[in-house]
């Protein structure tokens, strides 16, 4: 008696011929009719009565399929037990810019979750440099950050960075603003606009940059919170800076109510963005960190 075998008369019982489960199996009618043969034989019992019209299941049959059909359970439910056991385990610490957990990163999660079940996400947020420092020291195993072309730039023993996605710096204004015509807006007009900024490392870079080259803007909100910074540029009270990856898919901005426009400046490194992973510099990543990065990849195709 062998699993084949087992498989064979339980898919006939189901198709009601050998033919069918034959197509069903891919394997050849003759080979379906040995096996039960042989199985009739070892058992001492006719399983089914076959006659043209198809193969009929004996009372004996029966009960010889409702074992059957029990073994097979059985026999996935070890397969499982093996699968469960090959399944990755272990702790993953992962600290992001607040960009991801606004687009991709509470769906990407979720997915990783449910195909890793036993693996234990910390997740914290943070900035650009925050993380980077964190990853260098160890306290993360993935780092992901938005970035400039200064960040490129940044050399260290301890630490890789990926260039996950390449996107352009976007000013963001309201529908009402005189600016909201505009193809492009360099630093010149934008020195001009009320505006509201970022306390985080990045912005105050960019901002400080700007002021420095072209004077002391007019800023009159500091925020972090992602809604207050919109609200503040639909009601035209303010306009901002955004990543253009950031914001394109925002109800305020396909609603119209805020209108993203090109920032242009040739003398900064500040026309373009780019969403950076930061992983700790070794010849050999855990597996678990190769699979989300995998993940993550494919997530941003």
């Amino acid at each position: 008696m062998n699993i084949d075998q087992l498989q064979y008369i339980i898919e006939v019982s189901e198709q009601g011929t050998i033919a069918r489960a034959a197509e069903r199996l891919h394997v050849s009618h003759s080979a379906i009719s040995q096996a039960i043969a042989g199985l009739e034989s070892e058992l001492g019992l006719t399983i089914f009565n076959r006659s043209r019209s198809g193969s009929k299941i004996t009372t004996e049959g029966k009960a010889v399929i409702k074992l059957s059909l029990e073994i097979m359970n059985k026999l996935k439910e070890l397969k499982n037990i093996g699968q469960e056991a090959t399944k990755l385990k272990g702790d993953l610490k992962i600290a992001a810019s607040t960009i991801y957990f606004s687009t991709f990163l509470p769906e990407l999660l979720y997915s990783f979750r449910r195909e890793f079940p036993n693996v234990r996400l910390e997740i914290n947020e943070n900035d650009t440099h925050n993380i980077i420092e964190a990853i260098k020291n160890n306290l993360f195993d993935i780092g992901l950050v938005l970035g400039t072309d200064e960040t490129l730039k940044i050399e260290d023993p301890r630490i890789t960075l990926e260039v996950l996605m390449q996107s352009s710096v976007m000013v963001c204004v309201s529908k009402y603003s005189p600016l909201a015509y505009n193809k492009t807006v360099g630093p010149e007009e934008l020195i001009r606009q009320p505006l509201v900024v970022r306390n985080e490392i990045f912005a105050e870079r960019f901002w400080n940059k700007l002021f420095m080259d072209y004077g002391e803007g007019n800023v009159v909100f500091y925020s972090n919170n992602h809604d207050v910074i919109k609200n503040l540029i639909a009601n035209n009270i303010a306009a901002g800076i955004y990543s253009e990856f950031w914001i394109r898919n925002d109800p305020l901005v396909l609603s119209g109510d805020i209108v993203p426009i090109p920032y242009v400046d040739t003398d900064t490194d500040y026309s373009k963005t780019y969403l950076l992973s930061v992983l700790p510099k070794t010849s050999h990543l855990p597996i678990i960190m190769k699979e989300f990065m995998q993940e993550l990849r494919n997530k941003l195709k």
